[in-house]
């Protein structure tokens, strides 16, 4: 299968349309969610659901924030949208999180959904290199978030859509406004600011 996913149509099809938008969310930011929220819209999925993970496997050098803490500010980030769901599977995994075991895992509890897997530009060219890329492929489709005028080409064997998107967020230098104790944070939830705050 090659070539784009026809999405914008919107037509209905067997179950619900999840889209699966993993991810270390250390910590979450508002462009986590205009990003979930516009693969959404484009694609006509029913529920995004944030997926963070315990361990990265592209990041074991550098281990993410406490689970709890992450999981609590993904809380707080979402509270107001119902089309948002928080799902724990790799956070109850010991070890790092494949995505291909985690799409097993999700298939066999949820047999009637249809799955999309949101990813960037950036994965995408190195998804190839990812654990079992291929069973992934065959459990879910590909929604591929591009930057303003970059490039995606599709790949054999995958169902791909392109979604253009981007944000200014970033959680490195949030994480490095955070570590000065800068007063004002951009693109940061005041209440995932306080929390982070009092768990310092």
């Amino acid at each position: 299968m090659v070539g784009q996913e026809v999405a914008t149509d919107c037509l209905a099809g067997r179950g619900r349309k999840i889209g699966i938008f993993g991810g270390s969310f250390d910590p979450v930011h508002e462009g986590h969610i205009h990003l979930a929220a516009l693969a959404r819209e484009t694609a006509c999925l029913d529920e995004v659901w944030f997926l963070p993970c315990r361990i990265s496997p592209h990041k074991l050098e550098a281990p993410p924030s406490a689970s709890d803490l992450r999981l609590r500010c993904l809380e707080l980030a979402t509270r107001q949208f119902d089309w948002a769901r928080i799902d724990r599977t790799e956070m109850e995994t010991d070890g790092p999180s494949y995505s291909y075991v985690t799409m097993e895992k999700l298939a066999l509890k949820f047999p009637d959904h249809q799955w999309f897997w949101i990813m960037g530009g950036d994965q995408w060219v190195k998804l190839t290199k990812w654990v079992r890329p291929q069973r992934l492929a065959e459990i879910a489709s590909f929604i591929v978030m591009a930057r303003h005028g970059e490039k995606i080409y599709p790949r054999e064997g995958y169902r791909m859509q392109v979604v253009e998107g981007q944000h200014p967020a970033s959680s490195t230098r949030i994480r490095e406004a955070l570590a000065r104790k800068d007063a004002d944070i951009p693109y940061l939830d005041p209440e995932v600011r306080r929390l982070i705050d009092s768990r310092r």
